[in-house]
């Protein structure tokens, strides 16, 4: 079996999931008359009592039983950072970025942005952190690059960019079926504009791993009521490196990187199986 089974059955439906269509905070105005916050808090996961690893096994594998959907419902609900005016600082609501140009000191930001939540609730699960990896992030970059030379984007709701993917796994020393196929990717993306702040962006990221976690198919917050738009479970099999196989329980090298096409922008969130590192790697690994 295939570490990364999502990544082989992924449909044109969960595709467009992770893809928002209206910008992250269309339903703030909504939040403002239900949700006080303060001006500044750090955004966190909670898991819910009954998403654990055996319900999300179940929905992976066959379906999901009515109170994991709950669970996954009430962790749409109260994760709420994507959907409130609060930033994690001042200096992220002042600091301006440019999507398509991305400093490494920024992709690192998001990146570790984006693997404290991911450890916090694989924490809750039980499972060993993720780590950050300088060669993971120059795969990322790679991966990115690879995209955007080949105007390929999460828009075009064709799946993962396997060709590029394979072609930048091969440049940086991996063998083995890492070359042959995507064992690496998730991504997610959004239609935005290409200058935007630091808060706008984590906002951005927090409602793409909201998705993958709980399974929700819809594109914006509206809509995660609708309790028959969770359908997809493959990613949070990824994260949470449980998906009936040898290697549950693992954990995953992170990098982050951003490719543009138009006005869409897709995130690639790039997560090597440490055991994949060992097996099929060749040269040095930091």
């Amino acid at each position: 079996m295939k570490h990364r089974l999502i990544f082989k059955i992924l449909l044109a439906t969960s595709m467009m999931s992770l893809f928002s269509s209206q910008p992250v905070q269309a339903a703030t105005k909504a939040a403002k008359a239900t949700v006080k916050t303060k001006k500044y808090q750090q955004a966190k996961i909670i898991l819910p009592k009954n998403y654990t690893r055996h319900n999300l096994l179940q929905a992976f594998t066959s379906s999901p039983s009515t109170k994991f959907k709950q669970a996954c419902v009430k962790g749409m609900n109260e994760n709420n950072f994507s959907r409130i005016t609060a930033a994690e600082s001042k200096k992220d609501n002042q600091t301006k970025i440019n999507l398509n140009k991305l400093t490494p000191t920024q992709k690192r930001k998001l990146a570790d942005f984006t693997l404290k939540l991911i450890n916090q609730a694989r924490k809750q699960l039980g499972l060993p952190v993720w780590r950050y990896s300088s060669s993971a992030q120059k795969l990322a970059n790679d991966i990115a690059m690879q995209y955007a030379l080949h105007h390929k984007s999460i828009s075009d709701q064709t799946g993962h960019y396997i060709k590029g993917i394979t072609t930048a796994t091969k440049a940086n020393g991996f063998t083995g079926p890492l070359t042959q196929d995507n064992y690496v990717e998730n991504m997610g993306g959004f239609l935005g504009k290409q200058t935007i702040t630091m808060t706008q962006a984590k906002k951005k990221i927090y409602f793409i791993l909201k998705q993958m976690i709980f399974g929700f198919a819809g594109n914006n917050e509206s809509q995660r009521q609708d309790q028959t738009k969770y359908l997809e479970w493959q990613h949070a099999a990824s994260i949470f490196n449980t998906q009936g196989s040898k290697h549950d329980g693992d954990w995953d090298y992170f990098g982050l990187s951003v490719s543009k096409k138009g006005k869409a922008y897709t995130i690639h969130f790039i997560c090597i199986p440490s055991f994949m590192v060992k097996e099929y790697h060749h040269g040095t690994w930091k």
